[in-house]
């Protein structure tokens, strides 16, 4: 997958230091996938969910959720993830990440 917005993920490490390996490791993991579905998503995330058209990991047993934008690998192109949020449970719960997700097309 061609993942975009390494800045953003740099941001979270720095502000979630708690969460930099996952994040690192998860970037590293996605830049080298070639997902073509939730189902395959969900084999290496198994509590991996999709929102819209967004992706939504949890991270660090269930203490932040990382959302992408996911355009799905096909027989033209690789995918593409969209690094939009990096959000405590609490965050993710007050639900304005959501707009992003309900209006991205898949």
């Amino acid at each position: 997958m061609h993942v975009i917005a390494r800045p953003k993920i740099r941001e979270a490490m720095q502000r979630h230091p708690d969460a930099a390996a996952w994040l690192q490791q998860w970037w590293e993991v996605a830049g080298q996938a070639r997902w073509e579905s939730l189902q395959e998503v969900r084999e290496v995330y198994a509590s991996a969910d999709q929102v819209g058209g967004c992706l939504v990991f949890n991270a660090r047993g269930n203490r932040y959720r990382l959302i992408v934008g996911v355009v799905y690998a096909n027989e033209w192109t690789a995918g593409t993830l969209y690094v939009k949020h990096f959000l405590t449970h609490a965050e993710y719960d007050k639900g304005f990440w959501l707009e992003d997700c309900l209006s991205w097309a898949t």
